[in-house]
C-alpha cells in the first residue's frame, strides 16, 4: 500500500515488532502457504479475562477509549456511558432503523405510528404486548408516559441531548390503554417515527422504567449503575477505572426488546479498550478481541499481513465502509473572534490541502465531502448532484470561485505520481464515486488575501497576527490515541494550516475532555469533529433541528449547550429549518428547503466540512465470522450505533 515516507517507516516498524511478537504467539493450526502467514491458533476452551468463554465472547475495542463514567448508566444525563454497550445491548426504542436500507421499523411499538389527523400532528402509538425489564415487570404504556413527564418536568437539570428535543417537539400526550398513547405535537411531523424512535446510532427518546427512576428524588445524580434494560443483555461487571464494560444475554431474551430479530448468538459482550495502537494491534494479531474500531490503515495492513483472518469491509480501494451517518470536518467557534469572520473561515478552508491530509492520515482511502454532510448513496442524488452547477458558478466576494469538481481526477492523478499501482485506483465514474464529486481548492495565496482583507497579516516570523498587530494561535482540538484515525487527521491539518502561514496548537484530549470542549465556548476555538454533519437519509431536519438562536451561549459562557454546535446565527438558517420541519418530507419542496440551507452553510462557511468517516473497522473472524461486509451489507458494520443489536443476531461462530 502506497504511503508517505514517514508512514512507510511506522508500518516498516510495526511490522519488525509485529514479526518478533509473532514468534512467541501460539503456533497456527494448521501450516500456512509458502509466502502467507500464519494466524494465531484460536483456542478451543480458552477463557477470557473477565472469567467467560472466550468461545461465547464477543469481544470489541471501545468506541471512546477509556471512559471517565464506567458507573454512570442513567440515560437522562449526557456524561453516562454512552458508547460501552448501553444503547447497542440494554435499550429498547419504539421504532428502530434498519441501516442497511434507511427505513424505520417497529420495535416496542407493535407497528409504525397511526396518523390521526391530516395535519400530521395526532398521533397513536400502539405497543407490542409481552415485552418485559429485566427485572420482570412488564413494559406498558405506564413506562412512556412517565419518560415524558421527566422529559417536561426536569428539562431545565436532565442533560441528555434529547430531552430538548421531545420537550420542544411534543405538545401533549394521554395513556389510552397499557398498550395504547396517543400523542400529539407542536408542528407536522412527518418524521415522527424518527424522531420519537431511532434516526441513525440511537434515540432522542430513551424509554427508562417507571418502577425504577419514580422512586429516585435526584434524577441528576442517579447513577443507575446496574440498570434494568429493556435490551437481550444485561451489564454483568466492568471496570472501575473506566477500560471494559462486560454485558451478559439475558435468560429471557425472548421477552426484550430485541426478541423480533432472533436470539442473540453471543452469550457475552465484552467491551474493552485494548489501549495504544501499537498495543492493540498486537493484541488483535493475537486474536485477543474480535472487531476494532478505527485502527489506521498501515496498521491494518501490518495486522493482515501477520493474520490472514483479518479483514477489511472491502476487498478493494479504498478497503473500508464510507457510508456512515456523519463526516469528519472542523468545528469552528464561530462566535469567536477572530473567527466569527467568514473570511477567516474560508481562508482557513482554502489554506487546507486535502489531498495531502487524505494521503498522509488514511493512505488515500477516503472520499471527500464538501458539503456539511456525508456523500453517500442516499444523499447524493438528493443534495450533492443538485447543487453542483451552483457549486461550479459559486463565487466569493472577490469573485474568486473556490470550487475543484476535479478532485478525484487529482486524487488519482497524485497517487500515480507517487508510485500506487494503477490497478488499485478507479477509473471513470468510479473517480467520483470513490473519492467524492469535488471540494474546495488548496490555494494559499487566495487564502492570504481574504486574511489581508479584514486586516490579518503576516508578521515577522511568517504566521499571522490579528488585526491589531498581536500574535495570534489557532488552538485545534483533536482527539487523543481513543481515536487514531482522527488523530492523525488532527495532526495533518495542523501541518497544513502551519505551512499555510497559520500558527496552530494541535491539543490532543481524551473523550471526556473532548467533548467538553465541543459544548463549551470558552473552551473552544477549533476541533475535529463530526457532531454537525450527521445527516443518513433526506431528513436533514434530524440533525440539523437545533440551528436556532434557542441553543446559542454568549461567547463567554462556560455553561455548556446542547444544541446548533456549529454557533450558526443566521435567521435564514434558522426560518428555513422551521419552514421544513412542518414540510412533508416526501415532497419536492423538502429537499429544496434543505439545499437552501446547504448552499447558506458553505456561502458562510460555518463548518469546514472535509470527507466521510472511513469507518475503518478490521474484523478478526477467528472465533466469530458473518460481521457485515460490502458484499454482505446487511446493516452498517458499527458496534457503536443501536443496530449493533442486528448483528448480534447475524453473526456465526467459529467452530473450533
Amino acid at each position: 500500500m502506497l504511503t508517505n515516507d514517514r508512514l512507510i517507516r511506522v508500518v516498516i516498524l510495526l511490522a519488525f515488532v509485529l514479526s518478533v511478537i509473532a514468534g512467541c504467539a501460539a503456533p497456527a493450526a494448521s501450516p500456512a502457504a509458502p509466502g502467507e502467514a500464519a494466524a494465531p491458533a484460536a483456542e478451543a476452551g480458552a477463557m477470557t479475562e473477565v472469567g467467560t468463554l472466550r468461545s461465547e465472547t464477543l469481544i470489541v475495542q471501545t468506541f471512546d477509549g477509556k471512559t471517565n463514567a464506567p458507573d454512570n448508566m442513567n440515560p437522562l444525563m449526557g456524561g453516562y456511558a454512552i458508547w460501552r454497550g448501553f444503547r447497542e445491548l440494554a435499550w429498547g426504542y419504539l421504532w428502530e432503523m434498519d441501516t442497511a436500507t434507511g427505513q424505520s421499523y417497529p420495535e416496542l411499538a407493535a407497528e409504525l405510528p397511526v396518523v390521526l389527523n391530516d395535519e400530521y400532528t395526532q398521533f397513536e402509538i400502539r405497543l407490542r404486548p409481552g415485552v418485559y425489564w429485566s427485572d420482570g415487570v412488564e413494559f406498558t404504556a405506564d413506562d412512556v408516559i412517565f419518560t415524558l413527564d421527566t422529559y417536561f418536568n426536569n428539562k431545565d437539570k436532565l442533560t441528555y441531548f434529547g430531552v430538548p428535543v421531545i420537550t420542544n417537539y411534543v405538545l401533549s400526550y394521554e395513556k389510552v390503554d397499557d398498550y395504547t398513547l396517543r400523542v400529539e405535537t407542536v408542528k407536522p411531523a412527518y418524521d415522527f417515527a424518527t424522531t420519537m424512535g431511532v434516526y441513525t446510532w440511537g434515540s432522542a427518546f430513551n424509554i427508562v422504567p417507571s418502577h425504577v427512576f419514580g422512586k429516585v428524588e435526584d434524577l441528576a445524580a442517579f447513577k443507575n449503575e446496574y440498570p434494568v434494560t429493556l435490551g437481550a443483555y444485561t451489564l454483568k461487571s466492568y471496570d472501575p477505572n473506566g477500560q471494559w464494560h462486560l454485558w451478559e444475554r439475558r435468560e429471557d431474551w425472548d421477552r426484550s426488546a430485541t426478541a423480533p430479530l432472533g436470539e442473540p448468538v453471543a452469550h457475552y459482550v465484552f467491551y474493552k479498550n485494548f489501549g495504544d495502537e501499537q498495543t492493540r494491534t498486537l493484541a488483535f494479531i493475537k486474536n485477543e478481541y474480535d472487531v476494532d474500531t478505527f485502527m489506521s490503515p498501515d496498521s491494518i495492513e501490518a495486522a493482515k499481513a501477520q493474520n490472514p483472518n483479518v479483514h477489511t469491509f472491502a476487498a478493494a480501494l479504498p478497503y473500508h465502509d464510507m457510508n456512515d451517518a456523519c463526516s469528519y470536518g472542523i468545528l469552528l467557534n464561530n462566535q469567536k473572534a477572530p473567527l466569527d469572520k467568514p473570511e477567516v473561515r474560508w481562508a482557513l478552508a482554502l489554506s487546507l490541502d486535502l489531498p495531502s491530509v487524505g494521503i498522509n492520515s488514511m493512505s488515500g482511502q477516503f472520499k471527500a465531502s464538501a458539503f456539511p454532510m456525508p456523500d453517500t448513496q442516499i444523499t447524493r442524488p438528493a443534495f450533492f448532484e443538485p447543487l453542483q452547477a451552483w457549486l461550479n458558478d459559486f463565487a466569493l466576494a472577490d469573485g474568486y470561485k473556490p470550487y475543484n469538481p476535479g478532485f478525484g481526477t487529482d486524487m488519482v492523478n497524485k497517487l500515480t505520481e507517487m508510485g500506487m499501482d494503477a490497478s488499485l485506483l478507479p477509473t471513470g465514474d468510479a473517480v467520483t464515486g470513490n473519492f467524492g464529486l469535488g471540494w474546495w481548492k488548496t490555494d494559499p495565496a487566495e487564502a492570504e488575501k481574504l486574511m489581508n482583507s479584514v486586516g490579518m497579516t503576516k508578521g515577522a516570523d511568517g504566521f499571522y497576527t490579528l488585526s491589531d498587530g498581536s500574535p495570534w494561535t489557532l488552538e485545534l482540538v483533536i482527539p487523543s490515541d481513543w481515536n487514531k484515525v482522527m488523530q492523525r487527521v488532527g495532526f495533518s491539518i495542523a501541518d497544513s494550516w502551519t505551512k499555510a502561514g497559520f500558527k496552530v496548537n494541535a491539543r490532543q484530549v481524551d473523550n471526556g475532555e473532548f467533548n467538553t470542549v465541543q459544548d463549551t465556548n470558552t473552551l473552544l476555538q477549533s476541533m475535529v469533529n463530526w457532531s454537525t454533519s450527521c445527516v443518513f437519509n433526506t431528513n436533514f431536519v434530524n440533525n440539523w433541528r437545533t440551528f436556532s438562536a434557542d441553543y446559542l451561549k454568549p461567547v463567554d459562557s462556560s455553561e455548556p449547550i446542547n444544541g446548533n454546535r456549529a454557533r450558526i446565527d443566521n435567521q435564514f438558517i434558522f426560518d428555513k429549518i422551521a419552514e421544513a420541519g412542518a414540510m412533508d418530507m416526501s415532497k419536492p419542496e423538502f429537499l429544496t428547503a434543505g439545499q437552501e440551507v446547504v448552499k447558506e452553510m458553505l456561502t458562510n462557511m460555518y463548518y469546514i466540512n472535509m470527507m466521510n468517516i472511513p469507518t475503518t473497522i478490521p474484523t478478526n473472524e477467528s472465533y466469530w465470522t458473518n460481521f457485515p461486509k460490502q458484499d454482505n451489507a446487511y446493516a452498517v458494520p458499527y458496534t457503536w450505533w443501536s443496530s449493533f443489536k442486528k448483528i448480534l443476531t447475524s453473526i456465526e461462530p467459529v467452530g473450533q
